[in-house]
């Protein structure tokens, strides 16, 4: 009866701390969460990114009317080791079908749930009109985004796409992923 009668006249400096204390340990959590070492980590250049969003805006629109397509493969006879670089095949073809040549640039493989695995390389342009590669590691298996940045002389290309990584094609199996354009030219 004493402890209740306690309760009943200093209910609300209980109540208060215990909003206090709840608001401290839930602090607490969100500081351990984030500070853990397999935490995702906020984007890089996230605000220049957001600065420049005008003129990347106006280049995605720009490749969205030039009416290219592209392709993304991951190239079945060539041996891949877990930990290594595996090449990328990326065909490009304008409007017409017709394979578009002389470009030179990056590709950018994003892996959308950990920031801390994404990939850039440069592009090579393979025998074949159209055709180019280039080595990334894409080691995990599942969801991708592929982002290529091109020139052609004046013209600056991008596109985005998502990309599926096969568990038995991530290490080193014989299937090889395929992305078309999914989203169009130019989207990111």
């Amino acid at each position: 009866m004493k402890f209740l009668r306690l309760v009943s006249e200093y209910r609300w400096p209980i109540y208060l701390g215990g909003h206090l204390a709840m608001s401290v340990i839930a602090c607490g959590v969100l500081v351990w969460v984030a500070t853990r070492p397999d935490a995702p980590r906020p984007i890089k250049g996230y605000y220049e990114a957001a600065e420049a969003w005008d003129a990347d805006e106006a280049v995605q629109d720009a490749s969205r009317q030039l009416g290219w397509s592209v392709r993304y493969e991951l190239p079945s006879g060539v041996p891949h080791y877990p930990g290594m670089p595996r090449p990328v095949d990326v065909t490009v073809v304008d409007r017409a079908g017709q394979p578009v040549a002389g470009l030179s640039g990056q590709l950018l493989a994003i892996r959308p749930a950990d920031s801390r695995i994404n990939q850039k390389g440069d592009l090579v342009a393979l025998p074949t009109p159209g055709s180019y590669r280039t080595l990334v590691r894409l080691d995990v298996p599942g969801a991708w985004e592929l982002r290529l940045d091109t020139h052609q002389q004046a013209t600056h290309f991008v596109h985005a796409a998502r990309f599926s990584v096969e568990a038995n094609s991530a290490d080193g199996g014989g299937t090889a992923g395929v992305a078309q354009a999914m989203s169009g030219a130019g989207a990111r």
